[in-house]
């Protein structure tokens, strides 16, 4: 929808928005970067499962910021404050905001939570404002922010370069349901890729045509100290059937994929098999016009 088609939009209650997580389907390191990362070519997609952020005007100058997750910080620290601070300053901000996050994705996950939180903030200052006119605007912002957060700008299936900020709109051909587990520890991203750098070797490369074959390069060094991580691959892989099974970016969560929607009984399975401190998700994955519908969707979380 244009910018003017969105002035005609009723904004007085504020802008409520779907903040999906992604998986990475492909992640393959192509060297070493000037700059001190990595050069890669992944292939993201963004999924149903996701936070939700609500952005609302009153008058005055002041800006609040409230999440129901208390460990998640507040001010500069926080991905969606700096994301709002940096649009005020490119942009202008002539009215005071109420930011309100409700997580619902696991922290250090290795979903993107924090960059789609980010990318939300942008999008829903956007419509709440009405400017700027283009959306391609925001993404130098976005590029500024974080690597993954021009991804979540455009909202759909993507192969990504440079950092992961260069995003070209491509099709996901694969199968498109599935089952996420996050163990309830993080894989610092930092360290993965020293690990990645101490000894680098390409990951295993799986998948059929039309979408393999994909690999992710970080698998190896990190599956050498997270154990858990390599079991869920291969349980996803070898016990629970699906059609392929990965490590989502550098961790900790690992998703298996399917043709069909996996029932409750293999959720089920998973928890028996997993324990209690595992996080369980089914999920699909979404185009442009699931995930624009799912902003509208009330939260089942209320």
């Amino acid at each position: 929808m244009s910018p003017s088609a969105k002035g005609r939009e009723d904004t007085s209650t504020g802008i409520e928005l779907f903040a999906p997580a992604k998986i990475n389907l492909d992640l393959r390191i192509l060297g070493r970067r000037s700059d001190g990362f990595h050069e890669l070519s992944t292939r993201m997609a963004p999924i149903s499962l996701g936070d939700r952020l609500r952005i609302a005007s009153h008058p005055g100058p002041e800006i609040f910021f409230r999440c129901d997750d208390p460990l998640l910080p507040a001010g500069e620290d926080n991905l969606v404050c700096r994301a709002v601070r940096l649009f005020a300053d490119s942009f202008g901000l002539l009215r005071g905001l109420t930011i309100s996050l409700k997580k619902r994705l696991p922290a250090g996950a290795g979903l993107g939570g924090g960059s789609s939180d980010a990318a939300a903030a942008l999008l829903a200052l956007r419509r709440l404002l009405g400017y700027p006119a283009s959306r391609d605007a925001l993404l130098p912002l976005a590029a500024t922010l974080g690597s993954d957060v021009p991804f979540f700008l455009v909202q759909k299936p993507a192969l990504c370069h440079g950092r992961g900020e260069i995003v070209s709109p491509e099709p996901w051909l694969g199968p498109r349901h599935g089952l996420l587990l996050f163990p309830g520890f993080p894989v610092p991203t930092p360290w993965a890729y020293q690990a990645y750098a101490r000894s680098p070797r390409p990951g295993e490369e799986r998948g059929t045509p039309p979408w393999g074959p994909i690999r992710n390069d970080l698998e190896p060094a990190v599956f050498e100290k997270y154990l858990w991580l390599a079991a869920a691959r291969n349980w996803l892989q070898e016990e629970a059937g699906a059609n392929l099974a990965m490590m989502s970016g550098s961790g900790s969560s690992v998703f298996g994929l399917w043709e069909s929607r996996p029932g409750p009984e293999l959720v089920v399975r998973a928890q028996l098999f997993f324990g209690a401190e595992a996080w369980i998700r089914t999920f699909s994955i979404l185009s442009e016009e699931s995930s624009q519908e799912l902003q509208d969707l009330p939260d089942p979380n209320r």
